[in-house]
């Protein structure tokens, strides 16, 4: 079995029985952040719009109403009939699904005027491939955009970032910095027209419980994770705007959206 292939069986693990948190998170589904996303990206009525990694749907069903076609694509079978479900019920006709990995994209070159991928690049296995991929798939002048967990440029915040995240879900890889994805942009041939940072929202910081409980966290790395949090230095504990008050614990992820132009 690849890497690849190993990691793939890790997200489906992952994700397949917990699709349904993924349709109730407040983070994810956040409403207004997803309608300043779709406004930063302006979408023609007639473009043809691809979201990686769509999860429960919601970038995808957010961009319908504003596109011709919208293909929701996802690893994780599970996901695809939680997205047909969520755009069924709210009357989206246009918009399929299709399963597979960002690695190897089942489409023709030149194929889309936008792709967007949203809080899931960091379970890629190989993401110079998945650049790639959706770099060849866009159109000339089509428009990329990625909005993910990132982390600063201090190897020992990374380092922690990122532990944290593999200790909650074992099919995370990497968060990274906005050089390397400036870096992961020009090697695939797009010309980035924009970057912002900002944090993870769900109509506040995070819920410790509410975090783990979503994605299945084991029992033991859930009180590993309780232990790191409650004795995080002053630099995690910025990073994170992390707050622990007795048994609860709240915080946040540093995010990264950056656009891109082929």
């Amino acid at each position: 079995m690849t890497a690849n292939e190993t990691n793939y069986n890790s997200v489906q693990a992952s994700f397949g029985p917990n699709a349904h948190y993924y349709t109730i998170s407040t983070g994810h589904g956040n409403p207004a952040r997803l309608a300043e996303l779709v406004e930063k990206v302006r979408p023609n009525p007639t473009d043809r719009v691809l979201d990686i990694g769509t999860g429960a749907g919601h970038t995808a069903i957010a961009f319908a109403p504003q596109a011709g076609e919208v293909v929701a694509f996802d690893l994780t079978p599970s996901m695809l009939e939680e997205t047909a479900r969520n755009a069924a019920a709210k009357g989206v006709t246009n918009l399929t699904t299709r399963q597979g990995a960002a690695e190897n994209l089942p489409f023709e070159d030149n194929s889309f005027d936008i792709v967007v991928c949203r809080y899931t690049t960091h379970h890629f296995t190989n993401i110079r491939q998945a650049v790639a991929e959706m770099a060849r798939v866009l159109k000339p002048g089509g428009k990329w955009v990625i909005m993910d967990t990132t982390v600063p440029e201090n190897p020992e915040l990374d380092r922690q970032i990122n532990g944290i995240d593999w200790l909650r879900d074992p099919s995370h890889i990497r968060s990274y910095s906005e050089p390397e994805w400036r870096n992961f942009a020009e090697g695939a041939g797009l010309k980035v027209t924009g970057v912002e940072h900002g944090y993870y929202d769900e109509n506040g910081k995070m819920d410790f419980e509410v975090w783990t409980r979503r994605i299945g966290t084991s029992a033991e790395n859930k009180a590993r994770l309780a232990e790191i949090f409650r004795n995080a230095g002053p630099d995690l504990t910025h990073a994170l705007q992390l707050e622990v008050a007795g048994e609860e614990i709240h915080f946040t992820l540093p995010v990264l959206t950056i656009m891109a132009v082929k």
